[in-house]
């Protein structure tokens, strides 16, 4: 697990010195605190430039530093190969090789050599990476199947360079990306609370989608190609005990100790439990001091349960502090509330490990959300009479948590047709709310459009479900995972992640994931290795009061941001739209607390780096 930024360049107009890509280092320092190592080419066309940062996992000797070369190619590489020694006995059938080291970065080289672009489908792992080959003058980028790993990029006109980083502030330094604010990106934040790939918020940088290649060369268009779909998978029910249990295995290769992130809901610990039969398995937690987001009492109880040596923080949080860190090493606006406490959690796991495993991915496996049975529910309910659900919409909405608000959100929209239905439950504005705010909004209906498309053959549960692995599962859950972690130089590996997972249990049917309760296959296969209470109380999710805060200790901050004269909000969004949010918000006549987070983010993001608008 590490962090790299590079550059190749075929024009002398986009060349860089060693001073720039030093800066380019220093901007991802933080994703590998223990070794770096810079790599410029003088004289020769192209210019290759590559900046590597290392967190050490496996083959912890200086000869699996990177950029690594057999040669031929060179290659920088973040994230982890679970199966590299099988690979490597695969690799060895082909054609004998002298290995010069024991980790996964050589193996993934010499398997280009072998397969080239073919080679991410030997993969089983999370990655991004790149590989120069120097003969052929040609870049390869590619990124995991789901997402976990992160790589952006930009192009120079006339396609004379490419620059590559694993975070967004590293190319930000170069003077040719166009940083003008894209429109249309913004909006679909305001939309969801993220931005989708390929998108970022700059016109000119890219984000490369999950399980995707680009193989670039001078004066040519780039060539794009998707390798792996998440939502196609068997129809034959999987042994899910012995497909989770096998991801996790495979997920323990390591040099490092490795840890399991533990809150007590379903997903972490079923992966927990796969933890037990190995030897001093190091569980954590944390809480906070109110209890409607504070799950270490379940935790506490799991952890007893399956003999773990348990970690957990009670965490009295400085978001006033935290939030610019969070900010930066987003790169780019990102509207989720949970970073916070992931981040939280990663910093104080850090402390004793450098690896964590997490069960991220559960939830869109095994219909673990409850917008997934509103979803069941209102294709039942569709014909429920107009006035009365005209009258339950307006119940009052005091605490987003609180059943009221949940009942009040779910017959707003039992008149909308399934997509529109589902958009809305994953809306962070309305769009009568953004054309309110903001006059130049485009709409993006990104939800609605991607819902549409894999309806088709899909019901209601199963389009939800399918939706998520494409938009919110890579693009929120799994980079806020990535970043709020590797803020703190913490690896962290998502079993239910593996790619085998997936293609086993993406075409789950409805009855399977949410009848009999929430997480069926997953409460039958581990039903035996945990307590009742794991499988039967109300979930409760990872996050944090921001409703609360911002109106006490976060008041003075929000106000700060979003009411200042030189701020972004004032000189693009309307404000008397801002202040009746503010106002409505404060007397809790409404809850807008993921709103004004994310306009708060916002702000933060643009004071760090800002955009051409």
């Amino acid at each position: 697990m590490c962090g790299f930024a590079g550059l190749i360049a075929f024009s002398d107009r986009y060349r860089i010195d060693r001073a720039l890509l030093q800066r380019m280092s220093n901007a991802i320092a933080h994703r590998g605190p223990d070794g770096e190592q810079l790599l410029l080419s003088d004289s020769s066309s192209p210019q290759c430039a590559l900046a590597f940062r290392r967190l050490a996992i496996l083959d912890l000797e200086e000869r699996a530093m990177q950029p690594m070369t057999d040669g031929h190619r060179v290659i920088v590489f973040n994230g982890e190969i679970y199966n590299f020694r099988d690979l490597r006995k695969e690799l060895d059938s082909h054609q004998r090789y002298q290995w010069k080291t024991t980790g996964d970065t050589e193996v993934i080289l010499r398997a280009y050599a072998q397969w080239r672009e073919k080679c991410v489908d030997h993969l089983n792992g999370m990655f991004a990476f790149a590989i120069f080959d120097k003969q052929e003058n040609t870049l390869f980028l590619t990124r995991d199947r789901m997402g976990q790993k992160p790589l952006y990029y930009a192009i120079a006109p006339e396609n004379q360079a490419i620059a590559f980083a694993s975070e967004l502030a590293a190319l930000r330094l170069l003077d040719w990306p166009d940083t003008t604010i894209d429109i249309a990106a913004l909006s679909g934040y305001l939309e969801t609370g993220f931005i989708a790939s390929p998108a970022t918020i700059y016109r000119g940088i890219r984000k490369l989608p999950p399980a995707t290649t680009l193989n670039f060369t001078a004066g040519a268009e780039p060539k794009l190609a998707t390798y792996f779909d998440p939502n196609l998978g068997s129809d034959e029910l999987p042994d899910i005990k012995t497909t989770v249990q096998d991801a996790v295995n495979r997920q323990l290769v390591s040099d490092v100790p490795v840890g399991c992130f533990l809150s007590g809901g379903i997903d972490s610990s079923v992966i927990a439990a796969c933890l037990s039969g190995h030897r001093d398995v190091h569980t954590f937690s944390i809480g906070f001091d109110d209890p409607r987001y504070d799950e270490t009492k379940y935790a506490a109880q799991v952890a007893a349960h399956l003999g773990t040596t348990h970690h957990q923080f009670i965490v009295r949080p400085n978001a006033a502090e935290d939030l610019p860190k969070l900010a930066a090493v987003f790169g780019e606006p990102f509207g989720d509330s949970s970073a916070l406490p992931t981040h939280y959690l990663a910093r104080e796991t850090r402390q004793h490990v450098k690896v964590a495993l997490s069960g991220d991915g559960g939830d869109e496996l095994f219909g673990g959300y409850d917008r997934y049975r509103a979803m069941y529910l209102a294709k039942r309910l569709q014909n429920l009479p107009r006035p009365f659900s005209k009258i339950l919409s307006h119940l009052p909405a005091i605490h987003p948590k609180s059943r009221l608000s949940r009942i009040r959100r779910f017959t707003k929209s039992l008149q909308l047709p399934p997509a529109q239905r589902y958009a809305q439950y994953m809306s962070l504005f309305e769009p009568d709310q953004i054309s309110h705010l903001y006059s130049d909004f485009q709409p993006q209906n990104l939800i609605e459009l991607i819902y549409e498309k894999l309806s088709a053959q899909r019901d209601p549960v199963q389009s939800a479900a399918a939706t998520d692995r494409l938009t919110y599962l890579p693009e929120d859950l799994l980079t806020k995972v990535d970043r709020a972690s590797m803020l703190h130089a913490l690896e962290v590996r998502s079993p239910f992640m593996d790619h085998d997972v997936v293609n086993r249990c993406a075409n789950l049917a409805t009855i399977q994931m949410i009848q009999g309760g929430p997480k069926r296959l997953l409460r039958d296969a581990f039903a035996a290795d945990l307590p009742d209470f794991v499988f039967r109380r109300k979930k409760m999710g990872f996050a944090v009061p921001i409703g609360d805060w911002l109106r006490t200790i976060l008041r003075p901050m929000m106000n700060d941001l979003l009411c200042a004269s030189d701020s972004f909000a004032a000189k693009n969004f309307r404000r008397d739209a801002i202040n009746n949010l503010i106002e409505q918000h404060a007397t809790r006549r409404a809850d807008h607390s993921q709103r004004l987070y994310a306009l708060m983010m916002l702000e933060l993001w643009h004071r760090s780096f800002g955009g051409k608008t």
